[in-house]
């Protein structure tokens, strides 16, 4: 079955992916935003990025961001870097043995199910606080314009003339 630490891993890349739209995500809103500690959320950070999944911004403004489109990368992708893909011959060496078939069966099927959902499939996308409300008030926070009144006047020239 798959370990915690993949499911883990399967949770940062999701995370990365919903929160990376406006920004690199860091380290620490990784770690808070899935209740982890800052060096387990580093230690399987590293893998990714080794597994060439995710890519690191150093600096100001930096962060991890998913490499390349979500859109590519199933979730297959993720798990085989964190999982052993078991053969059974070694503890099933006979070919007809139930175990065998039925150990086989379920690998198979939940590697064709990951295969099959991409990190864009499950995550959705974040919006911070700040840009909903600067993309509801306007980029440059205008006060509202008084409401507008309607005047009392002809609406034309024949009305103009009858009321002369």
């Amino acid at each position: 079955m798959i370990q915690k630490k993949t499911v883990k891993a399967l949770d940062i890349a999701v995370f990365i992916t919903s929160r990376s739209v406006v920004k690199p995500v860091t380290t620490e809103e990784i770690a808070n935003g899935l209740s982890l500690s800052s060096s387990y959320t580093e230690s399987i950070l590293k893998e990714l990025r080794e597994a060439g999944l995710i890519r690191a911004h150093r600096g100001p403004g930096g962060g991890y961001q998913i490499r390349g489109n979500p859109e590519d990368i199933s979730l297959w992708d993720v798990v085989k870097h964190f999982e052993e893909v078991h053969s059974f011959e070694k503890l099933y060496p006979d070919a007809n043995h139930p175990m065998k078939a039925l150990e086989t069966g379920i690998q198979d099927n939940m590697q064709a199910l990951l295969q099959a959902q991409t990190l864009s499939d499950v995550a959705v996308p974040f919006m911070p606080r700040d840009a909903r409300v600067t993309s509801m008030m306007g980029q440059f926070r205008l006060k509202p314009l008084p409401p507008p009144v309607m005047p009392r006047a002809p609406n034309s020239v024949f009305q103009l003339s009858m009321m002369m």
